[in-house]
């Protein structure tokens, strides 16, 4: 224990600031007879260890990930350092502990651009480097893209004419990696990072049926790499960002807790000088993903990291004494105004820094049912301090805060399970409420709230309605169930009482501009243009340079009459994210008002990329073909739209209207 806190000092005590990017690395890649000369960094979302073959589950259908053990190594004793996507990745890619970069929730700080990635790294040795990400959560804005030639993650598409696209089967991501792979140069190095997210709620058909889809994939990837006869010079490096909570401790999914079911993950590596067959029990972490695919290749490691490389235990190693792992979840005082969390987990043991502090002996209790502070105090506030004085250096405390969500964000994590909304800050010097004592408070709230969006989204919005005013009724500072019920509200066309509702969510957050912009869109919608500018200049005041923003200014400037004006708010919108489709829609109508018919064709064309609305948009193409004279090509378009969309009345007019 004592050598695992000692190593943890050192890793606290190491310098913060990282030297330039250039001097860290060496001055070119060595490979070697043992060393691969590829990597193929595959992430699993929402994995745990006990639900894979070769971790010893019975009823497990993951032949491939199964062979990757078999025919290489694996760790038995692997650990998250965030129970949530963004900041576990960035551990991962990083090397450092995501606090340090910010990160402590997802898609609201992103990673920022001085941080160095797993790509950035092998970029500058001439790896080709490719990203393949199935959540949005992962996607460019976020600053996972950092190093990487090609990125891809489809959320540029948008599907069945919709917005809020938020995560993609791992078969298209898988798709996406193997165009990539297939069209490498024959001896060039590459990096890959594939991240698969399909175990994460909501389940399409089952949990364990969602990691046997994703095993699949990882077969298709290796698959890929033989037919192009460099599986046996690659690396492949299959872990998890962290797992799944069924129920125990009272958590349903992750998030919340940093119990096992969602600390402890699969990490496997299969690859020229890894041992075959090694089943290694050291401490293993997140964290060391990066310098040990570093060590691998014989590419020098920064400085200043918190992970180290595992690459001796997979050649067959030992070494003296495992590092003491750290994790955090923020998510609980971020989204539910009650207290963080923290853990040390070092020789079998883990400490959990929380209102009513928690000590396991891993070895002895490994699902966490005996919680032994009162017997071991002293051992337990130690490992306590450490993780404090951990988090104080990297930010924590009263510093932290979190970004608010716009309302595309929001609607989008909405649509991956995260109902919590960014709540208020705890007071200072108070840490909140401890999550064990509200834990079956939001399993009832997630249940609830979940139903009430099935029914907004099934056309039931007075069903929705009234689940949320009784949940209301139980918390009435509930911010995101204000949101909710306002959406309801509008829904049934009850304008009156979607504004009182948004004007309550407004006054619980009040840092946030959502809504304001919602009720800006409703007095829109009430015909009352003076209002609307009322609610979008404090929305302005809030958050000037955000897309939301720009979008209502140019629908408040159309009411006023103000074409030109909504025009240029409208191409700001767009320019800030040019994904959504809804600015493009809006800047086509006005530029067709304008008689700006160019501007209005470029946009209808990036629609029809985008694969939004695509029979509508083809016939909007075709009447400016017509519009040019050009019958032929707006023909073309019309009968495009008919084959998508047999019996669209509008095109079967336009069609006619040629003869």
């Amino acid at each position: 224990m004592k050598r695992a806190l000692v190593a943890l000092a050192v890793v606290i005590a190491a310098a913060a600031a990282l030297k330039t990017f250039q001097s860290r690395l060496s001055d070119g890649f060595s490979g070697g007879p043992d060393r691969p000369r590829s990597v193929l960094l595959i992430t699993l979302d929402t994995t745990r260890a006990d639900r894979i073959g070769a971790y010893g589950y019975a009823q497990a259908r993951t032949p491939n990930l199964d062979a990757l053990a078999r025919e290489g190594a694996r760790f038995d004793d692997a650990t998250a350092q965030a129970p949530i996507t963004g900041p576990s990745h960035a551990a991962m890619l990083t090397g450092r502990y995501p606090a340090r970069h910010g990160v402590r929730d997802n898609a609201t700080t992103p990673l920022p651009d001085d941080a160095v990635t797993l790509a950035e790294a092998l970029a500058a040795k001439g790896f080709d480097t490719g990203g393949f990400v199935g959540a949005f959560i992962l996607d460019k804005p976020y600053g996972f893209a950092q190093g990487f030639s090609t990125f891809e993650s489809g959320f540029t598409r948008v599907e069945s004419g919709g917005e809020a696209n938020a995560e993609r089967r791992g078969d298209k991501v898988t798709d996406d990696a193997l165009r990539w792979i297939a069209g490498l140069q024959p001896d060039a190095p590459f990096f890959s990072w594939v991240h698969l997210y399909d175990p994460h709620t909501p389940y399409a058909d089952g949990y364990d049926a969602e990691i046997s889809f994703v095993d699949s994939q990882v077969g298709r990837l290796l698959d890929g790499l033989r037919n192009r006869g460099v599986a046996d010079q690659t690396l492949i490096v299959a872990i998890a960002d962290h797992g799944e909570s069924l129920g125990e401790h009272g958590e349903d999914e992750h998030g919340v807790f940093l119990y096992e079911p969602v600390l402890r993950v699969p990490f496997i590596v299969r690859g020229p000088g890894v041992k075959r067959g090694a089943a290694i029990g050291d401490q293993v972490r997140g964290v060391d993903v990066f310098p040990t695919i570093l060590d691998a290749l014989g590419v020098e490691r920064p400085a200043g990291l918190d992970g180290e490389s595992v690459w001796p235990l997979l050649r067959g190693e030992t070494r003296a004494t495992a590092p003491a792992s750290y994790a955090e979840s923020y998510y609980p005082r971020f989204h539910y105004g009650w207290s963080e969390l923290r853990a040390i987990r070092a020789d079998g043991w883990k400490a959990i820094d929380a209102p009513k502090p928690e000590l396991y002996n891993l070895r002895d209790d490994p699902g966490e049912q005996r919680n032994l502070y009162q017997s071991q105090q002293v051992l337990a506030d130690r490992m306590i301090a450490d993780a404090v004085r951990l988090d104080r250096e990297m930010g924590g405390g009263e510093a932290v805060a979190v970004k608010q969500p716009d309302r595309d964000t929001l609607e989008r994590l909405r649509s991956l399970g995260y109902v919590g909304a960014v709540a208020s800050a705890a007071p200072r010097g108070t840490r909140g409420p401890d999550p064990k004592d509200r834990i079956d408070e939001r399993r009832r709230y997630t249940q609830q709230v979940s139903a009430a969006m099935d029914d907004l989204r099934g056309g039931h919005a007075a069903a929705a309605a009234a689940t949320l005013k009784a949940l209301i009724a139980q918390n009435e500072r509930a911010y995101d169930l204000h949101v909710l019920l306002a959406e309801a509200y509008e829904r049934q066309g009850k304008l009156t009482e979607a504004l009182g509702e948004y004007e309550f969510a407004a006054i619980i957050n009040p840092a946030a501009a959502g809504p304001r912009l919602s009720a800006a869109e409703v007095q829109l919608a009430r015909r009352d243009a003076a209002g609307a500018r009322k609610q979008l200049d404090e929305a302005a005041r809030l958050d000037p340079d955000s897309f939301d923003v720009a979008l209502v200014t140019g629908r408040v400037l159309e009411a006023e009459g103000n074409v030109e004006g909504a025009f240029a708010a409208y191409e700001k919108a767009v320019a800030l994210n040019p994904a959504n489709p809804r600015a493009r829609v809006l800047l086509v109508g006005v530029a067709t008002r304008l008689s700006r018919n160019d501007v209005a064709e470029r946009h209808l064309r990036a629609l029809i990329d985008m694969n939004y609305q695509p029979s509508r948009t083809h016939v909007a193409l075709g009447q400016l073909a017509q519009l040019r004279g050009s019958t032929a090509e707006a023909a073309q378009h019309y009968r495009e739209a008919l084959r998508l969309e047999p019996g669209l009345t509008m095109a079967q007019r336009a069609l006619a209207s040629l003869r």
